[in-house]
């Protein structure tokens, strides 16, 4: 009996991801240095199937990327319809974001040990300047992934900002600008994730995190008291 459409559909999709699973792994390992005969061979396919799915090397680093930055489960969705109060809701947040740290490690290995052999510092900027730039800032690998990477940082910025706000009216949060607020959050959980790449046992060695970054936002602070009222 022929098979269906769907069933080949779930082939092809199937087939898709073991070659990008393949990628990953020679990816570590080779760096930039990797061939589509590498990955064929790691996911023990003809190079002419890989070139069905994608059209070269970056195409394929690209689509790695896009599933690195791009979010599992979401937590954005989960926060907005849980029924705590914005303080609580906040911090499931920051810490759901910290704890996926590990994974991410994982997950940004790829990039920091493909760029980082041309990157003297292995500072997590520049390695990920050096991967767009190997992407063809030009092309549309290059450019989707920084919408999707920029889409991202939107998104949790809105609803750091929309929680503080919530917070502000409840007072449970400093009155300061919210969209400063949501800055100084994702500032300190962007310098985590670097840190976390960069030196995963000096993350492990002082999380968790959240407490203190909690801090920062909540009214009564020894750090927002103005001098008089702290003598």
């Amino acid at each position: 009996m022929p098979r269906t459409e769907n069933a080949n559909q779930r082939i092809r999709d199937a087939q898709r991801a073991r070659i990008l699973e393949a990628a990953k792994e020679v990816f570590a390992r080779k760096g930039w240095n990797t061939t589509i005969t590498d990955i064929a061979s790691a996911a023990k396919v003809s190079q002419g199937l890989i070139y069905h799915y994608f059209a070269n090397k970056e195409t394929i680093f690209g689509e790695v990327m896009k599933q690195s930055v791009r979010p599992g489960p979401d937590i954005f969705q989960k926060i907005r319809q849980s029924d705590g109060t914005p303080s609580q809701r906040l911090e499931e947040l920051i810490s759901g974001l910290l704890k996926s740290r590990s994974d991410l490690i994982k997950k940004f290995a790829i990039t920091s040990q493909m760029m980082r052999e041309h990157s003297p510092s292995g500072n997590n900027l520049e390695i990920m300047h050096r991967m767009f730039h190997s992407l063809r800032n030009s092309a549309p690998d290059a450019k989707n992934l920084r919408e999707l990477m920029m889409k991202r940082f939107d998104s949790l910025h809105e609803i750091v900002m929309k929680l503080i706000a919530e917070g502000q009216n409840t007072g449970e949060f400093a009155q300061d600008d919210p969209s400063k607020l949501s800055f100084m959050i994702i500032a300190c959980i962007q310098s985590l994730t670097t840190l976390a790449i960069n030196q995963p046992e000096e993350y492990k060695k002082y999380y968790p995190y959240t407490e203190i970054i909690m801090r920062m936002v909540r009214p009564g602070s020894e750090g927002s008291k103005p001098e008089e009222e702290k003598r």
